[in-house]
């Protein structure tokens, strides 16, 4: 199906200028290349929490310069989410266009995914693509040439250094010219991802290049999702600094567009792909973990600094928005919507909740997850929450988890919270207005029993509708027994596919897995 070409009513001019002229130019094949064709900028971050940025409330000053400028000459997302939190997965939704249960990208192994993905969606649109960075984890399998025309991996360098973003993109840029295209360029900022920046080259091979400015101890408040004694300062304060740096890179790559004289007809649009590697944050599902920074930058187009606060929108709904901005057919079923109505300064029905999940993370352990985001809560079902299995989050590889273990000792409440990490419970609750880091669980507190209903159906719905399998457990969720059978299975599986996949990861093996994509229902909670 192609998307009708967008026309605008005179309500949203005030907004959204010259719009449908200049899609009009892109949904045009026989303008494709010219100048006044739309690039598109995908640009994005590595484990950056939403709130390490300014224009998010960042209590660092001076930490991301070059994001907040964005903010400030586009549209922020105040309540934009990620599906999934860690990286293959969340970076997949990007791209397909559904959920990580749907798309089969539930882990760190290659998929067949049954339709097109987003770069060979534009491809066949007249759009020269390029990735630079986080390939394998941008794409469902490991090749490259199906999705990219340039493909600028520094994987082999073990470089971070901010310029080498802004050089890969230049070639990026000079190669789309040749091919008299536009581009769709997913750039991809590996900070602030582990090892962070510490002033010396780490013995995973990274280079030492120091951020443009290099923040001291005494200038990093903790995070209150962390216990707040000084063991952490020093992982906190190498995790800004490496923020910084990312930041001066998103800088190199905003100065390439400006070197080229095409920032004016190129639509940017960034996000971090999940939040910070501490503990309680990546590999989970609290909103810490899934919040991310989503600004859309697009000259002439979208009025400068608007700050959108009531709309809940997640990376489902990346896909078919770059789909419909471009008028490019839609290959299949997406689980999104389009954002462009938003972006045209209209509200938006049934945006009032985000569904996300977590199956297994890079050890492959099944740990599956599931939650719904709602403007004031959020609802937690772990199926592996039984009391005999233990979280297989990363951040229990690096120091901050050997602080929490340290402190435990010496601390009973920092070893209640350990308990809980590593253990947790079936069904978690939190008012996330008044307790925005997921302190205190509400699941068995009577006043809030209406509340739990209420988003445990939410989540039912949209597991039933989107063929989910983790419904299995959750059907079972009040019988331990039972669901330590679904565990069990879960994790039977999941030995027998790890004998025959090909890896993101580590060693590679010659099966994939298919995709299993399901034609969405016309529920509210899912459209």
């Amino acid at each position: 199906m192609i998307i009708k070409h967008i026309t605008l009513t005179l309500t949203a001019c005030f907004l959204f200028t010259s719009c449908s002229k200049r899609i009009a130019k892109v949904s045009n094949a026989n303008t494709l290349g010219s100048d006044e064709t739309l690039n598109i900028l995908f640009l994005t971050s590595d484990d950056l929490n939403f709130d390490s940025v300014g224009a998010y409330g960042s209590v660092v000053e001076n930490a991301t310069p070059n994001i907040d400028k964005l903010a400030e000459e586009g549209m922020l997302f105040e309540r934009a989410y990620v599906q999934a939190p860690s990286c293959t997965p969340s970076r997949n939704v990007f791209i397909t266009g559904n959920y990580p249960h749907n798309s089969g990208v539930e882990g760190f192994f290659s998929v067949d995914f049954p339709q097109a993905t987003l770069p060979e969606a534009l491809r066949n649109n007249g759009y020269f693509t390029g990735v630079i960075q986080k390939v394998i984890d941008m794409t469902p399998t490991n090749n490259k040439a199906k999705y990219w025309d340039y493909v600028g991996d520094y994987n082999k360098m073990q470089s971070r250094t901010p310029s080498n973003y802004g050089f890969a993109f230049d070639k990026l840029i000079h190669e789309s010219k040749k091919e008299g295209k536009p581009f769709f360029a997913s750039v991809n900022i590996q900070d602030p991802h582990l090892p962070f920046f510490r002033g010396e080259k780490t013995k995973e091979g990274f280079d030492s290049t120091p951020p443009s400015y290099i923040f001291k101890e005494n200038e990093i408040p903790l995070h209150p999702v962390l216990p707040q004694y000084d063991n952490f300062k020093e992982e906190f304060t190498d995790y800004y600094n490496t923020v910084k740096r990312g930041d001066d890179a998103i800088g190199q790559v905003i100065q390439v567009l400006e070197k080229h004289k095409v920032k004016s007809n190129t639509l940017i649009v960034y996000i971090s792909d999940h939040g910070m590697s501490f503990p309680f944050v990546k590999s989970n599902l609290y909103p810490q973990s899934v919040r991310t920074p989503w600004i859309v930058v697009w000259p002439g187009n979208i009025k400068k600094g608007i700050r959108d606060t009531k709309h809940m929108i997640s990376a489902i709904d990346l896909m078919p928005t770059l789909l419909e901005i471009t008028n490019t057919p839609k290959p299949g079923p997406l689980a999104g919507r389009s954002l462009l109505p938003i972006i045209k300064g209209k509200t938006q029905p049934d945006r009032e909740q985000v569904f996300v999940e977590h199956n297994e993370g890079p050890t492959a352990d099944p740990r599956p997850m599931r939650a719904v985001h709602s403007k004031d809560f959020v609802y937690i079902f772990n199926a592996w929450g039984t009391g005999d299995y233990i979280a297989t989050f990363e951040s229990r590889w690096y120091r901050s988890y050997s602080s929490f273990v340290e402190l435990s000792k010496k601390h009973e409440s920092v070893q209640d919270r350990l308990e809980f990490l590593k253990y947790r419970t079936v069904e978690e609750l939190y008012d996330t207005k008044n307790d925005p880091y997921s302190k205190n669980n509400l699941i068995h507190d009577p006043k809030y029993a209406e509340v739990a209903n209420n988003l445990r159906a939410r989540l039912e719905t949209w597991m039933r509708e989107t063929n989910d399998f983790a419904l299995e457990g959750f059907s079972v969720k009040n019988d331990l027994p039972k669901l330590k059978t679904f565990m069990e299975k879960r994790i039977s599986i999941s030995k027998e596919r790890a004998t025959r996949l090909e890896w993101k990861r580590g060693n590679k093996h010659e099966g994939r897995p298919k995709g299993k994509l399901t034609e969405l229902g016309k529920s509210n909670l899912v459209k």
